[in-house]
């Protein structure tokens, strides 16, 4: 789980969870030793609520979600509507809203965790969609004071792959400024418009947040080989396309198809240690770097949907 650190702290110093560290300096804690069991991650949830009103840290956290998730549910009503341009063979694409409401919120905390260790690099989104989730981030980037970046064909997809057709999940530039002047904060937002594999190319920013929904194995590809080394050492992955029992394996990630197979086949191809696991939202993954490839994640990412949950 990515934590801010004033809660990994109070964590530590409280011995809440036995495997941390009193010096951290990441917002995501690794360990070769054996992670929290389920019954410790309720006992974990269970401590943070019942403690809220104790430690002011706990307070400013978990008043930035509820008020996040407030924000995140309107923008979610106010783009819901049928999408007329809808061509996905199996309708995924009928809704105009992509991700938006309780979904976003594990990278809402992200970025708070993040702001809190000062790592001050850029947040990249590639795939738009119809905004939804271009609105939500620009909010919290423009809280935090991150810098974003959008980028997408907005000619919908390059290409078929399974039950993906070329031309489905099409949002056009000007419909999604519309949507996120609407409902975000637009000037937060540099839009990037064109095939990953040429404008990622040039791109050179330091990254604090890379947040991937393109579906398409060779689109994850593209932008894996252009960008992965501009994730700063606390930065941190999240991916849409991913099943929880099907796309994982242990702490790794499975060559199914997809985005999954995407960064199976990238972090292959390179030798690149890492830590996945379920990032918190249906259909979410959470990626990060790590030092050596028997580590993992001292708190499973997934229980920040517990701690939503309680809200």
């Amino acid at each position: 789980m990515i934590l801010p650190k004033s809660i990994w702290l109070l964590l530590a110093e409280k011995q809440i969870i036995t495997q941390l560290k009193t010096d951290i300096s990441t917002p995501i804690q690794f360990s070769t030793e054996t992670k929290l069991t389920s019954e410790e991650c309720t006992q974990l949830v269970d401590w943070i609520f019942a403690n809220e009103k104790t430690y002011p840290a706990l307070t400013s956290w978990l008043d930035f979600l509820r008020r996040y998730r407030i924000t995140f549910t309107d923008i979610a009503k106010g783009m819901g509507r049928w999408n007329d341009q809808s061509s996905h063979s199996l309708g995924h694409d009928k809704w105009a809203v992509g991700w938006a409401s309780d979904a976003m919120l594990p990278l809402a905390n992200a970025l708070y965790a993040l702001k809190s260790f000062e790592c001050n690099g850029t947040v990249l989104e590639c795939g738009a969609f119809k905004g939804s989730s271009t609105a939500c981030l620009s909010l919290v980037c423009e809280e935090l004071g991150f810098d974003f970046d959008c980028a997408d064909s907005f000619e919908g997809l390059p290409s078929g792959e399974g039950h993906y057709g070329k031309g489905d999940f099409l949002g056009t530039l000007d419909e999604v400024k519309n949507n996120v002047a609407n409902f975000g904060t637009i000037e937060r937002v540099n839009f990037i418009q064109g095939w990953y594999s040429d404008t990622l190319k040039v791109y050179n920013k330091p990254l604090a947040l890379l947040w991937i929904d393109v579906d398409l194995q060779e689109s994850t590809i593209d932008i894996l080989d252009n960008v992965y080394d501009n994730l700063l050492p606390q930065a941190v992955t999240f991916s849409d396309g991913f099943t929880e029992g099907v796309d994982f394996v242990d702490k790794q990630i499975a060559n199914t198809g997809g985005e999954p197979a995407g960064f199976y086949r990238y972090f292959v191809k390179n030798k690149i240690p890492y830590c996945s696991a379920p990032g918190g939202s249906k259909g979410l993954a959470m990626i990060s770097k790590c030092d050596l490839p028997d580590m993992d994640f001292t708190v499973p990412p997934a229980i920040i949907s517990s701690i939503i949950e309680r809200l």
